[in-house]
């Protein structure tokens, strides 16, 4: 007869939830936040919500072990301190480029490392991806770019028109 401890089902629950996390998202970054007070997490986290990234504190060691579950190589280095794990189902870049936007007012948010397209990112790699403009700011990038040799075009009939008159 084998007696189940609830501390350890517990903890294979959580490590179960990481893993399922880290399989269903599009991108995820672990940045530390040793230094921000609750109302600056809070502020984080009402961020992250209408991002639609998911954001949660986890024990190092148990992300730890479902990333050797999912045989998850070179996060291990950065799974020290205090780390706090944003999620995205949706935009791979979304979770650095938020955590980069809030760092900024509050330098005491690190981003340390992430999974970008299914790839271990080192800190200068996550933060390169961070400074890679949004699919939003691509489109409006496009469409600029497309406008304005019509509005040059424009300007130069108009300055044509100008000269006939007089």
């Amino acid at each position: 007869m084998s007696v189940s401890r609830p501390a350890h089902t517990k903890k294979t629950e959580v490590i179960n939830e990481i893993a399922s996390k880290i399989q269903s998202c599009k991108g995820m970054v672990v940045a530390e936040y040793k230094k921000l007070s609750v109302a600056q997490l809070s502020q984080l986290r009402n961020m992250a919500r209408e991002e639609k990234i998911f954001i949660k504190v986890y024990k190092d060691s148990l992300f730890q072990r479902a990333t050797n579950q999912l045989k998850i190589t070179g996060l291990d280095a950065f799974l020290t301190q205090q780390n706090i794990f944003l999620f995205s189902e949706e935009d791979p870049i979304k979770p650095a480029k938020l955590v980069a936007k809030f760092s900024k007012k509050n330098p005491d948010l690190k981003l340390k490392a992430g999974i970008y397209e299914g790839n271990v990112m080192d800190t200068a790699a996550i933060t390169e991806v961070a400074m890679l403009p949004s699919k939003e700011e691509l489109y409006s990038m496009f469409a600029s770019s497309l406008i304005y040799p019509l509005r040059q075009f424009m300007l130069i009939v108009k300055e044509i028109a100008k000269t006939k008159q007089n």
